[in-house]
């Protein structure tokens, strides 16, 4: 079907850019740190003909605005653009920063998701010791002076299982990355905002899509056993991969996603 595109202006006042494609119910997909809505695209192309579906781009990516950074912004981000667009009662998928938002959003108004998607969101990422290196190298994402192509052939490189159809728009996302200095601080000490109080307030059906620590996914089974134990009715979903779920292990996410979201179609 191909992606249309548009905007839509937050609460704040701040622009975000959104992709929209397929027929169905509403589902809104929130994509991790450095990549943008587009990256969505493997898996929309799967379920477009279910959903309908809307990838938009986080702040200080892809074709959004640029602001500072706030620990308050993804969440409420995520839920203007429900609002914005006029959807009742979405459904909502998430990865990584994009799954800690849509942790956020299902936090601050349980009542307006139908049913959320969190994959590998980063529940055990911790501030640094004092002393301790950085978590996260901000030249890491200095990518100015390479292509498009030089930056998806390093990413081949990183990630030889990944389908060749990932590549163009993750690259592409990488050069339209914009971090703010407040953004890069947050992220180098692990400043993501505390996880549990949040998991307390979830409210709809919930599915928490896992990879393999030995692997480099972030949530453990440990983490995803205090989960449950904070909210009994999440659902757990562990797959032979890395943090990048989907990626990793495309077929067999597609089918247990699009399986638990369809229990919960309007």
């Amino acid at each position: 079907m191909g992606w249309s595109e548009g905007d839509v202006t937050t609460v704040g006042g701040a622009r975000l850019h959104y992709y929209r494609r397929g027929a169905g119910p509403p589902l809104i997909l929130a994509h991790g740190a450095t990549d943008n809505g587009r990256c969505w695209t493997r898996l929309a192309e799967a379920l477009e003909g279910e959903f309908d579906i809307v990838a938009y781009d986080a702040r200080n990516h892809g074709k959004s605005d640029s602001t500072a950074f706030e620990p308050g912004h993804a969440g409420e981000d995520l839920i203007s653009v429900a609002e914005a667009l006029g959807f009742d009662r979405p459904a909502a998928m998430g990865h990584s920063m994009g799954a800690m938002a849509l942790t956020q959003a299902l936090a601050l108004r349980p009542d307006l998701f139908r049913a959320a998607v969190l994959e590998d969101p980063p529940w055990r990422l911790k501030l640094p010791e004092p002393g301790e290196a950085p978590r996260v190298n901000p030249a890491d994402w200095l990518n100015a002076d390479r292509s498009v192509e030089e930056i998806a052939r390093l990413g081949k490189q990183a990630s030889p299982t990944w389908h060749d159809g990932e590549f163009p728009d993750w690259a592409e996302a990488k050069l339209q990355f914009r971090p703010s200095d407040s953004w890069i601080e947050a992220i180098r000490r692990g400043g993501m905002p505390p996880w549990e109080p949040a998991v307390k307030e979830f409210a709809c059906p919930v599915l928490l899509v896992c990879g393999t620590p030995e692997k480099m996914a972030i949530v453990t089974p440990e983490t995803a056993a205090d989960a449950q134990a904070l909210y009994p009715a999440l659902e757990v979903a562990a797959f032979d991969a890395g943090h990048n779920v989907r990626r990793e292990a495309f077929e067999q996410v597609v089918a247990t996603v699009r399986e638990f979201l369809h229990r919960y179609d309007p």
